[in-house]
């Protein structure tokens, strides 16, 4: 009776939604005829090269930073058990798109359906998986209840809860309990993400630490992308000396926080130049009218108008998926979502893995365990306010041996946390179903 009042309440929901839901997707772009799949609908070849697997392996990932993580899984995976046949889904269209570029050969690339009813049957009907491996935590009542009642094994990986999400859980235990209870294992992150599911539900959970450490075999560059790179830097900022400042995964407020930051220090450091990538490419326009209101030069990294002529003070990232290759190759990062007025975080793994020396502003809620790992370790700069960010990054700008030093326990902190993906691994291979 539960589900089915949740269905018929999603339905009413999704149909008042939906205008706004077309709106925001053609804002953001990217939709290819594939999304369609998103309401359980698959062409005939689709259906006939999916009916093809023999049991599956269905791995879904909500969005970049769960797909990023999937595919190290994935890989791991198909290291240990080459014969494995993956299917890979994500729910965003930016998560689509990275998937389809970096994913291996022979895994399959669908977008998981809209939690209704009749969309996850399609779907599960198309695919039938031997298991079914959930990134982070992805609690969808009729995916998760749909395969288990199909006798599908269900894993979850990566697990992580913030304190706001299990108050939520635990104030409605009678609904999630049974969602939790679905779960053949539970691999979380940190003992703190084990106890808030307990809140919930007391089940067993196992404690393998964040996949996102394990990520440093994915991010050995080639030498045509590290090329690459550096000539779109020799012609963002001309040739010469030059100090790049990656500002990576902002947010509104910390754009305007870093251009104003990156002109005022220009005037002692002329070297200085900055790589500003948000987290959201539909909102280039706004970054780009913050850094014209600084009178900062800019170019776009694609499809520039080129109104801008010679070097320039700002390569502004308008395309999805690049981040990583930008943290490569600069001399000091940031990490965004936790100044100018935003909270929760991203990810200051990302840069550690090149060894870089990282800034991060202190409200790292969403990240918590992974800043305290960071900050015990005297391997990254916490900035307290957005007042004390310039301070901070004058001073790695201009003291290369302290640049040095932080960059060496970044990389150090990276490589003492490896080991999630085969502690999770161990987990999951024993459940897919014969």
């Amino acid at each position: 009776m539960v589900l089915f009042l949740y269905n018929v309440v999603f339905a009413v929901a999704f149909v008042l939604y939906l205008p706004f839901l077309i709106v925001k997707q053609r804002r953001r772009g990217g939709l290819t005829p594939e999304f369609r799949q998103r309401y359980g609908r698959f062409t005939a070849a689709e259906r006939a090269d999916l009916a093809s697997l023999d049991q599956p392996v269905w791995i879904h990932a909500c969005s970049v930073g769960e797909t990023v993580a999937a595919l190290t899984f994935i890989r791991r995976w198909l290291e240990r058990e080459p014969a494995t046949q993956i299917v890979l889904s994500t729910t965003t269209t930016t998560g689509h798109a990275l998937a389809a570029k970096k994913k291996p050969e022979a895994v399959r690339l669908i977008y998981c359906p809209i939690d209704f009813y009749s969309f996850v049957r399609s779907t599960l009907n198309v695919v039938r998986p031997s298991l079914l491996v959930i990134f982070e935590v992805e609690i969808w009542p009729n995916l998760i209840l749909q395969a288990q009642a199909r006798g599908i094994p269900l894993a979850l990986a990566n697990g992580r809860m913030s304190d706001k999400s299990a108050q939520g859980y635990a104030k409605h235990r009678w609904f999630f309990r049974r969602l939790f209870r679905a779960f053949s294992t539970l691999c979380v992150q940190t003992k703190e993400d084990a106890d808030r599911v307990k809140q919930v539900v007391d089940v067993d959970v196992q404690v393998c630490n964040t996949m996102k450490f394990d990520q440093v075999p994915d991010q050995t560059r080639s030498d045509e992308v590290a090329a690459a790179v550096q000539g779109e830097l020799d012609r963002a900022f001309g040739p010469g000396e030059r100090l790049v400042f990656v500002a990576g995964s902002t947010h509104g407020g910390e754009e305007e926080l870093m251009a104003d930051t990156v002109r005022d220090l220009r005037r002692d450091i002329p070297a200085l130049r900055m790589v500003l990538v948000p987290r959201h490419v539909e909102r280039t326009a706004d970054v780009e009218a913050a850094l014209k209101a600084r009178g900062l030069s800019y170019r776009l990294l694609r499809n520039d108008p080129a109104t801008t002529t010679g070097p320039v003070e700002v390569l502004l990232v308008n395309t999805t998926g690049e981040l990583m290759n930008y943290f490569a190759a600069a001399d000091v990062t940031y990490v965004g979502k936790s100044l100018g007025g935003n909270e929760g975080g991203h990810n200051i793994i990302e840069p550690a893995i090149f060894g870089k020396a990282i800034l991060h502003g202190a409200n790292m809620q969403n990240f918590r365990d992974v800043a305290r790992i960071f900050r015990e370790a005297e391997a990254a700069v916490e900035v307290a306010t957005d007042a004390d960010f310039a301070p901070a990054l004058r001073g790695l700008l201009t003291d290369t041996a302290a640049r040095a030093d932080l960059a060496r326990r970044s990389r150090a902190v990276v490589e003492n946390q490896r080991g999630a993906i085969d502690r999770t691994l161990d987990c999951v291979l024993p459940l897919r179903r014969k």
